[in-house]
């Protein structure tokens, strides 16, 4: 009876083993795709906006970003990206309110209003895992992307408007703007604010791919970011891009 059972117990292990390996190499056989290579051309449009407590408030832009790819299969369903964008975001900043001075005890009637646009440009370098699923015509895909990006420069228009009353120019005592003790009108281009050099976070796209042929496609990809960095060089002013949403297109050439 003990050698039945041993028999049995071993016929077991032995057909699981068996049924395991076909598995894997009826697998193998199917990842058609592993080892492909794609390289191509990514562009869109994103809708840019901050979250700036200084700010009464915070507009959103438009900006786009642009830039090469390439891709490698590592298993029929799942490939990685790697990616160089020209990267343009845009927002817009606005406070006003009263215009105070020197003296705690005076009531003021001066005013300012600062309305400023600004749009940023950084280098990005995403790095990206994609899960695929469809068939040969039309592809979908989940795209998860972890980039990093290095501010580049920025562009600020717009600026400062400050009326100062009749009753309130005594008050204002401002070494670098001597002017502020006369009443009247007056406009100043904004200083402009430092950004932080780097940004770092993560890009979540859901599209497709449409493929004309055997070796070209072309993708459609709306997704989001999150970002983990500060907006601004100085730390003390904690702002954050509050919105990142993209809308892509891509042009793919299948090289192998």
């Amino acid at each position: 009876m003990l050698f039945n059972n041993n028999r049995t117990y071993i016929g077991v292990i032995v057909t699981t083993t068996l049924l395991i390996i076909s598995q894997l190499l009826h697998s193998q056989s199917l990842d058609i795709n592993k080892g492909k290579v794609n390289i191509g051309l990514e562009s869109g449009i994103q809708f840019t906006g901050v979250d700036d407590p200084y700010s009464q408030i915070s507009d959103g832009g438009v900006g786009y970003n642009i830039g090469p790819f390439f891709e490698y299969y590592i298993s029929n369903q799942f490939k990685i990206r790697a990616g160089l964008q020209f990267d343009n975001r845009a927002f817009k900043l606005k406070s006003f309110g009263i215009f105070y001075g020197d003296s705690i005890d005076h009531q003021y009637n001066s005013i300012f209003n600062e309305a400023v646009k600004y749009k940023s440009n950084y280098l990005t370098i995403p790095l990206s895992l994609i899960y695929i699923k469809g068939s040969d015509k039309l592809k979908f895909h989940l795209q998860g992307t972890l980039y990093y990006s290095l501010f580049i420069n920025s562009v600020q228009t717009g600026g400062i408007d400050v009326v100062i009353s009749d009753n309130d120019a005594g008050y204002f005592n401002i070494p670098d703007y001597p002017e502020l003790s006369v009443p009247g009108s007056y406009h100043y281009n904004h200083i402009d604010n430092a950004f932080n050099s780097s940004d770092i976070g993560i890009n979540l796209f859901f599209g497709c791919t449409y493929y004309i042929n055997s070796k070209i496609g072309i993708s459609l990809s709306p997704g989001f970011t999150y970002s983990f960095s500060n907006v601004w060089e100085d730390p003390q002013r904690a702002t954050n891009w509050s919105r990142i949403y993209k809308v892509t297109g891509g042009l793919i050439y299948i090289i192998k």
